[in-house]
């Protein structure tokens, strides 16, 4: 009955070491993601786009917020995706905050981000 008992325990010993093992080999693959902030010509505490990039499985996956509270001027966020094809995605906020998810297509490597408003840009790239 001893030998049973201890069989049972070098089982469930090596499973959870298995388990381990999965989740580290799991951490291992995930990319550490990189901040960022961009703000308008009119500054950070009106117009801003604020948040984080990554690779994630050959694609940059972007959460960011987005905030306009200029009463005058809309802000433009534009996302530019690029290497061996490029793509451009904007997004249009107005006296608003809106958090949103973006994802690269494949084979896109880079990542710059502009906010745009007050009459100018300000466009900063995002290493990732």
């Amino acid at each position: 009955m001893k030998s049973l008992a201890n069989a049972a325990k070098i089982g469930i010993a090596a499973g959870a070491f298995a388990l381990g093992l999965v989740g580290l080999a799991g951490t291992a693959a995930a990319a550490p993601s990189t901040s960022f902030e961009v703000c308008s010509p009119l500054g950070c505490a009106v117009q801003s786009v604020r948040g984080t990039a990554e690779n994630v499985g050959g694609r940059i996956r972007v959460v960011a917020t987005v905030s306009d509270s200029s009463p005058s001027d809309t802000l433009t966020a534009r996302f530019v995706f690029s290497g061996s094809t490029t793509e451009v995605k904007n997004v249009i906020i107005n006296d608003d905050t809106q958090t949103l998810v973006l994802q690269s297509g494949p084979f896109q490597t880079k990542l710059t981000v502009s906010a745009c408003g007050g009459g100018g840009c300000t466009t900063k790239p995002i290493p990732l």
